[in-house]
């Protein structure tokens, strides 16, 4: 008897049933609730050619997903509720209350935190002026050797 690889065996029964999903159909049915899938170990394999025996095959069992069904149909766009803004003021009266209760909530920072911030951005933007003064420089100088004048 011929030894034939699952594969070949595969192609056979989709000769023979004409779908090729046949063969993982009847196996995915076999297996409830653990999907097997065939290895072939390269050290089993060296050490049974090496004893002329059969090659083995390792079975790896992987377990799968539950699946669970929605309890109710998804909601269509027409149904969904209009949720009114709570923050909406009515009018400007109304607007400047909610406004200054806001405010009142700001957590402020101290004197100290104030002035090191301050310095930080000033810092910044007199780095950047620097910048885009030199490149301005830079620039300008360069059309005038180009153009001349």
């Amino acid at each position: 008897m011929s030894e034939k690889s699952r594969d070949e065996l595969d192609r056979e029964e989709v000769a023979e049933t004409g779908e090729p999903d046949a063969a993982v159909e009847e196996s995915a049915e076999e297996t409830d609730e653990v999907a097997t899938d065939r290895l072939d170990a390269p050290e089993e394999l060296a050490e049974d050619d090496e004893r002329g025996a059969e090659t083995s095959a390792i079975v790896r069992k992987t377990a799968k997903a539950p699946v669970r069904k929605k309890d109710r149909p998804t909601p269509k766009r027409e149904d969904a509720k209009d949720d009114e803004d709570p923050y909406k003021a009515k009018n400007p009266a109304h607007f400047a209350r909610q406004s200054a209760g806001e405010l009142k909530r700001v957590v402020w920072p101290t004197w100290p935190q104030t002035l090191t911030m301050f310095g930080a951005v000033l810092v910044f933007v007199l780095i950047m002026i620097a910048i885009v003064g030199v490149l301005d420089l830079a620039f300008g100088w360069s059309l005038l050797k180009l153009f001349g004048s």
